[in-house]
């Protein structure tokens, strides 16, 4: 009996530090409780990414329906071990690289077009950090066909910590539609940097 209540105990006492870890790893506020997913780099599937760190998803509740207006609409952080913040070329090349591993392989094609990425300087202050864009890739998770994304992006370098925060918006719709409006209550962390 005594042998039980210890293992409990050990059971518990491991369980707490592991959802206490888990909780730490949170880039994004969840004040949507929209479904989260948290995968470590560098990730397999995107060999080109060659970064230490992991990547936060917040996926709005139909972003995987292409009839609804939520449609492949959802936050993705970044969090990269890195020496300064990334070049506008830099981001690019990942960010392409990242969705062509996830297309690739899918069960609707075996032969389809890379991702197409461009991202031009938001006009602001620090415009070094903040950009818009457009992405045209092939979806090869929900609907077969190819779909342009808008996206928004900014990111954050924390000197003391060596990393830099990527957050980057998607939706198929327009900058002024609604859909932007839940994307940006998904806020960040603010102690991230801490």
């Amino acid at each position: 009996m005594k042998k039980l209540i210890l293992i409990l105990i050990l059971f518990f006492q491991l369980f707490s530090v592991f959802s206490q870890e888990k909780e730490e790893i949170s880039i994004l506020k969840n004040t949507k409780n929209w479904k989260k997913e948290i995968i470590k780099f560098p990730i397999e599937w995107v060999p080109d990414l060659k970064y230490t760190g992991f990547e936060e998803l917040r996926f709005s509740p139909n972003w995987s329906d292409p009839k609804d207006e939520q449609f492949w609409s959802l936050v993705i952080g970044w969090m990269l071990e890195t020496k300064s913040i990334l070049t506008l070329k830099e981001l690019k090349y990942n960010f392409k690289s990242y969705f062509d591993g996830l297309m690739k392989p899918n069960h609707w094609s075996t032969n389809f077009p890379n991702p197409e990425v461009h991202f031009t300087k938001k006009p602001t202050k620090n415009s070094h950090d903040s950009f818009i864009g457009e992405m045209k890739f092939f979806d090869g998770l929900h609907s077969g066909k190819l779909v342009d994304v808008n996206i928004q992006l900014k990111q954050i370098f924390c000197k003391k910590k060596q990393k830099t925060l990527i957050i980057f918006r998607l939706s198929p719709k327009k900058f002024h539609h609604r859909v932007w409006g839940k994307l940006n209550e998904i806020k960040l962390n603010e102690e991230f940097c801490n």
